[in-house]
């Protein structure tokens, strides 16, 4: 594995408040040749038994296997499982394949274009396998891990309840111990559960002598029943139930780790769960676009392919930027991930990436939002390539556009993952993890001397230097916008909730150009100016869209906390730290070139 080392960049923020890494960040053309190939085998294993029969997985449709009734999906899934790709994080130890982060997450954007059976196989690989995975005893290991890696057993999360959605961990559903104390007696029910019609066990949480705790629970057995099928808006052909217990018995051994444990399984669970989710949009961004690719050149108005049009040019070049920015930032985060379990010596394997992707969580919010909020956007602008087909089911876009929506909901919806963003800033910060006073006493010993410099290492191309230079002034400005924002408020910023919004849009804005802009100076730094055009143009573009967004939420901040005269003087700063963020882009031939690289390949790219 070629190794990467994002140059001063802690997690949980740390990009903030270092330069963009210019040594370079992990890309997805970074992996070794047998990671990317057994994921390779994955996707055309998807595009061969999932991609061409999307309508039936949509109509829930049953096959029959030696002589009974299945549905389809289920038929598909332990097809996977027998050919090893259900097991990508299982240790091999538990007869799985004990890959790395980086490369479950690729697997994850292999799954798009078809996210009802992505939900079906992430809610069993995924949500329904890493807690036995990270949390789990040798013994459960054993006893689980070998069947589900092969599909013999599906799986299934059961977390949420009907009065308690954003506020997860309040669920009311009880597990008493027996009097001779060998099981859990366990009542209550879980709604909206992925797989809930189909699966054979469930990682449920229930409150066991007041202690919120986890449990692995049978569905087969007496007590069990399971809701009708909810009608949804999307993702049709994945099973969506209630699962209802009464008084079912859970032997003592189906405690995952120990009583109270509910938050640390839940928590670190969502935060790979929302990396993830945010990796199976990018998927589902790249499979939007070639599709309205392919759909646009061959669709001729005027006498010419609609995508000729200048205008529609600018849209699909809008379309391939931001999927570009969210392929950088998720792949550098996931890099770093492994990067960081890497250097962390011997020991628990599974303990360690616990701990590592909980420093993350930030950044995982980031990859869950700017993926789902992209792929909203993507999949709303194919359908407009499409124009009236577009609104056709036979033309899949609008399935895509409809699974979406659940996208920016589940995971937690995309205003908690906001303030998970925010409040883990302000927690590293407070706590010293990111050093941010130091850097923010600085810069402001520069605003007083009026002595504000942007240097640009020689390492950056000459033509990107500007957009390096905007992106440091972009940071520049955050910061000094959120450290006037804790000065009026304190730890009580916390209430400030649409100030919490701001700052966390901005945040995410500059994640986004710094990552597209590293990767794309590496880019150049190995191939040259010629042949990477379309990607300079891409790296311009992202950045110009995110310092627009950097100015506006970082003013929205200050004018949500300060007024009067002090507002003023504030404002008057801030003005001075964008000076450098308002240069120039000739933005309309930038999305020409970026969407003539696209429609010679005749497919998204890069």
């Amino acid at each position: 594995m070629v190794q990467t080392k994002s140059v001063g960049a802690l997690p949980g923020g740390g990009f903030l408040l270092a330069p963009v890494p210019s040594e370079g960040i992990f890309t997805r053309a970074k992996f070794d040749e047998d990671s990317y190939e057994i994921a390779l085998e994955f996707r055309r294993f998807y595009e061969n038994e999932v991609l061409t029969r999307v309508n039936e997985l949509d109509a829930k449709a049953y096959t029959e296997v030696d002589g009974k009734k299945i549905p389809l999906a289920i038929k598909i899934l332990r097809d996977a499982g027998e050919l090893g790709m259900l097991s990508a994080e299982i240790p091999e130890e538990n007869d799985g394949l004990g890959l790395d982060v980086r490369t479950g997450c690729l697997f994850s954007e292999f799954s798009g274009g078809c996210s009802s059976f992505a939900v079906t196989m992430g809610a069993h690989q995924g949500i329904g396998t890493l807690p036995i995975v990270y949390f789990g005893n040798d013994e459960q290991k054993e006893r689980f891990l070998p069947r589900l890696a092969t599909g013999e057993i599906i799986s299934c999360y059961a977390l949420t309840e009907p009065g308690a959605g954003s506020d997860a961990l309040s669920g009311r559903t009880t597990g008493v111990l027996s009097d001779d104390g060998t099981h859990y007696l366990v009542t209550g029910e879980k709604t909206f559960i992925s797989n809930g019609a189909w699966a054979d066990i469930a990682i449920v949480f229930t409150r066991i002598d007041g202690l919120y705790s986890c449990l692995v629970v049978d569905l087969h057995a007496e007590g069990v029943s399971r809701g009708a099928e909810e009608q949804k808006m999307g993702q049709l052909g994945s099973s969506t139930t209630a699962l209802i217990f009464e008084d079912v018995k859970v032997p003592v051994e189906n405690l995952l780790g120990e009583l109270g444990d509910a938050s640390r399984i839940a928590l670190n669970i969502l935060n790979l769960g929302r990396l993830k989710l945010g990796f199976g949009c990018l998927g589902s961004m790249k499979y939007a676009i070639d599709k309205a690719v392919t759909y646009g050149l061959a669709r001729k108005q005027f006498g010419q392919p609609i995508l000729s049009f200048d205008m529609q040019k600018g849209r699909l070049a809008q379309m391939v930027m931001k999927t570009y920015a969210v392929d950088a930032l998720s792949y550098r985060v996931a890099g770093e991930i492994d990067e960081e379990i890497e250097a962390s010596g011997d020991g628990d394997k599974q303990a360690k990436k616990v701990s590592v992707v909980r420093r993350h969580a930030l950044e995982a919010s980031i990859c869950k939002i700017l993926g789902s909020e992209s792929l909203h956007y993507v999949a709303q602008n194919a359908v407009f390539i499409h124009g009236g087909y577009g609104y056709l089911n036979e033309y899949q876009v609008e399935r895509i556009y409809r699974d979406n929506i659940v996208d920016m909901i589940y995971e937690g919806t995309n205003d908690v993952n906001r303030m998970v963003i925010f409040n883990d800033l302000i927690r590293n910060i407070f706590s010293s993890e990111i050093p941010f006073r130091e850097k923010v006493g600085n810069l402001e010993a520069k605003i007083r001397k009026g002595k504000i410099s942007l240097k640009v290492p020689e390492s950056v191309p000459e033509s990107l230097a500007p957009s390096y230079k905007r992106v440091m002034a972009s940071k520049n400005a955050l910061l000094y916008a959120l450290n006037h924002c804790l000065i009026h408020s304190g730890k009580n910023v916390r209430n400030e909730q649409q100030v919490m919004r701001d700052i966390s849009d901005a945040l995410m804005s500059i994640y986004a150009m710094d990552s597209t802009l590293a990767k794309v100076i590496e880019l150049v730094q190995d191939k040259g100016d010629r042949t990477t055009g379309a990607e300079q143009a891409i790296a311009r573009l992202v950045v110009h869209e995110g310092t627009k967004s950097v100015r506006d939420h970082s003013t929205e901040a200050l004018l949500g906390v300060a007024s009067g005269g002090e507002l003023k003087r504030k404002l008057e700063v801030l003005a001075q730290l964008y000076v450098p963020m308002t240069s120039h882009e000739p933005v309309a031939e930038l999305k020409r070139q970026v969407a003539d690289a696209v429609l010679e390949a005749g497919k998204y790219c890069f």
